[in-house]
């Protein structure tokens, strides 16, 4: 698939520190691989490149709608309640309905739980953009302060 980016998610990368080049090969991973979540014809594709998790939303078209990271290490899924809080994401491999759930994350040697999509068949662990770019970002943030 050829990934297509226009001026606005460009933007959007530079400002986030992400490279072209890496999210093309987040997409054909996923690809390749059928390991992505689908909604609505947009795909959600992730890949660990170094130390960084990347994302890519993208459509059919290979159109790519945003791009975000962290670099928080995700864990094994935590099952917080007995009934399923289900997303729309469809994992592409399983051919599950996700789940709202929680998941273990690790960074700078300290683990912590925090809000997940999960697969309940595969036990894929995903963060939505909004919790990567803004909560996250900011536990990184502090865990790097304290560190130093």
């Amino acid at each position: 698939m050829d990934a297509k980016f226009s001026d606005n998610v460009k933007e959007i990368m530079g400002k986030r520190g992400l490279k072209e080049a890496d999210i093309v090969d987040v997409i054909n991973t996923a690809e390749s691989s059928n390991r992505k979540l689908v909604k609505n014809g947009i795909n959600l594709a992730k890949k660990r490149i170094g130390e960084v998790t990347m994302y890519a939303l993208y459509n059919d078209d290979g159109e790519v709608q945003s791009t975000y990271s962290h670099r928080m290490v995700l864990g094994d899924p935590i099952k917080t309640t007995d009934e399923p809080d289900l997303t729309e994401w469809v994992c592409k491999e399983c051919n599950e309905t996700a789940e709202v759930g929680s998941a273990d994350m690790t960074y700078l040697g300290v683990t912590r739980t925090g809000p997940a999509v999960i697969c309940p068949k595969c036990n894929d662990v995903w963060i939505e953009e909004y919790l990567a770019v803004q909560t996250i970002a900011a536990a990184e943030g502090l865990f790097e302060q304290k560190k130093a």
